[in-house]
């Protein structure tokens, strides 16, 4: 008889990935389902009286300026299907790398340097991906209707659901990027995805 071996911490990792993939499929799929009926979203207050958009409530937050018109509005399928794969894929190659480090630093016959060289890589890792997610989320506010970041040890490259980015624009992009990770200006690539 065939037996297999498999390890606590790989079944709680699969368990929780299989548990991941599915609250993202249902997640996904009631996205799409409140698209096709408008009449289930959550209700929404009314903005003050004659007041007409975001852009007439006042001056910038902090100083900041706003892009010089980012493609505001409801992204395409395609876009969307592009970073939530995106996403998907990142998580996986990172998961395999954290599921590495773990045992390296798990493994009682690994030598003591090299157990702290994984927990400094598995720290690295944690902070780039906190960064990552920031910088996404920083991105979406400023009005892009999505963004992916991947932040590596010598260079960030930024993804922008936009047709085209105007000088101002990746400036800015430039900037938030720039002052969110550390990185010089000239390692900070920057995509528009059409």
């Amino acid at each position: 008889m065939f037996s297999i071996i498999v390890k606590k911490r790989t079944l709680v990792l699969a368990v929780l990935a299989a548990v991941g993939l599915l609250l993202l499929i249902l997640g996904w799929k009631g996205i799409s389902l409140i698209k096709k009926n408008p009449d289930i979203e959550a209700q929404v207050s009314r903005p003050a009286i004659g007041v007409t958009g975001f852009e007439s409530v006042g001056p910038p937050l902090f100083g900041e300026n706003k892009p010089e018109g980012p493609k505001i509005g409801a992204a395409s399928k395609e876009d969307s299907d592009f970073f939530v794969e995106y996403r998907l894929e990142r998580d996986r190659a990172r998961g395999q790398r954290v599921e590495w480090l773990k045992e390296v630093i798990d493994n009682n016959n690994s030598a003591g340097e090299t157990r702290q060289k994984a927990q400094e890589g598995l720290m690295d890792l944690s902070r780039g991906m906190e960064k990552e997610v920031e910088l996404e989320n920083l991105l979406r506010a400023k009005g892009y209707n999505d963004a992916a970041v991947s932040v590596g040890d010598r260079a960030v490259n930024v993804i922008v659901a936009s047709s085209s980015l105007s000088e101002g624009e990746i400036a800015q992009i430039n900037g938030l990027v720039s002052r969110g990770t550390g990185m010089d200006t000239q390692n900070i690539v920057i995509i528009p995805t059409k």
